[in-house]
């Protein structure tokens, strides 16, 4: 007979592997792996997967040392009393007897335990900081990874098991070499991200809403609940944001991207009928300076253009010629005047 995995719940398999299961969900469990073989392979790919992702914490040991002495004591006393009346072998082979099984037992637990603790014991973590300027670095898997400043990444120095999992703090750019057996998981604290290889952004700084920019491919973006396990996940494409509003567990999609969401990795303004209200903010705050104009309707006045790695003088010559606007320089104070024109420039 053939029995579907998911007629199961998942989060009773998860408290059964932690072992705070009680009778009836124990005997539940137990028959369902005894019903068919794919179960319990079913059971041990949840298992790596939630050791990987840390939900199942502490690991489960499978051998309990000190029950195992207490089966093995029980087994030698109720031997010794079955055998009590007089035999045809002698009390020392039949004593010996009970040593090598005793000694058999003995290695095979000791060997059992140090297995598991050799599987279970983590991977030495590294921990990439970047504080004051941003940082490139190669990930164990050959994939890039660039470092917001203020950010931290954490990842193991070897990626093993199924699933490439990385923690952020901050802010990184990701550059993620495709493996379709080994998904690439970035934990951003209250949401994930899943990938199998593309570019993508993560912002997931403490305290404010997270974002997700993918730059090429796509990645599942999700969210787990812990009291239930359920998950709340949407797809994004290249050229799309994706958020989670803090205190919520539902990621929303954003179709465009703002024009300088990414200017701190790749120095790239791109606008698409921008206000230049919102053009000059971006502008003040990468490059530092002042600038004000003679005339607040010059500030609704739209722009669609690319600037990659231009100079500020360049860019605001740029927009002045643009829209027929005068513009005087002082230090680092840009001023434009004029009535211009309101046609949008592409």
């Amino acid at each position: 007979m053939n029995h579907n995995h998911n007629d199961i719940d998942e989060n009773l398999l998860l408290q059964y592997l932690l072992g705070n299961a009680d009778d009836i969900s124990r005997k539940t469990v137990e028959a369902w792996l005894e019903a068919d073989r794919g179960n319990r392979k079913h059971l041990d790919q949840l298992e790596a997967l939630w050791l990987e992702s840390g939900r199942l914490d502490p690991p489960p040991l499978p051998v309990d040392m000190p029950a195992a002495w207490e089966r093995l004591s029980t087994r030698i006393d109720t031997h010794e009393a079955d055998h009590s009346a007089p035999k045809m072998k002698s009390a020392g082979i039949r004593y010996l007897n009970y040593a090598m099984s005793a000694a058999a037992l003995i290695l095979l637990v000791f060997g059992i335990y140090f297995i598991v603790k050799m599987l279970t014991v983590k991977p030495t973590e590294i921990r990439l900081a970047a504080t004051e300027s941003i940082v490139h670095q190669a990930l164990p898997d050959g994939s890039r990874v660039t470092l917001n400043k203020k950010s931290s990444l954490t990842y193991p120095e070897h990626f093993n098991g199924n699933v490439r999992s990385v923690k952020l703090s901050g802010e990184a750019f990701f550059e993620v070499s495709h493996d379709p057996s080994k998904p690439f998981v970035v934990d951003a604290g209250m949401a994930k991200v899943k990938v199998l290889g593309t570019m993508f952004n993560v912002s997931a700084f403490p305290n404010k809403d997270i974002e997700v920019i993918v730059t090429r491919g796509r990645v599942l973006f999700f969210t787990i609940d812990p009291p239930t396990s359920d998950t709340l996940s949407i797809i994004l494409e290249a050229g799309m944001l994706g958020f989670l509003k803090q205190g919520s567990l539902k990621p929303e999609i954003v179709s465009s991207t703002a024009p300088g969401k990414l200017f701190w990795v790749n120095h790239t303004f791109d606008f698409n009928r921008t206000p230049l209200s919102e053009v000059f903010q971006l502008v003040k705050q990468y490059y530092g300076v002042n600038i004000s104009v003679s005339n607040p309707d010059i500030l609704n006045f739209r722009l669609s253009a690319t600037f990659t790695d231009d100079p500020i003088n360049r860019m605001m010559n740029v927009i002045a010629e643009s829209f027929g606007l005068k513009l005087s320089v002082k230090d680092n104070n840009y001023y434009f005047s004029g009535n211009g024109c309101s046609k949008e420039v592409q």
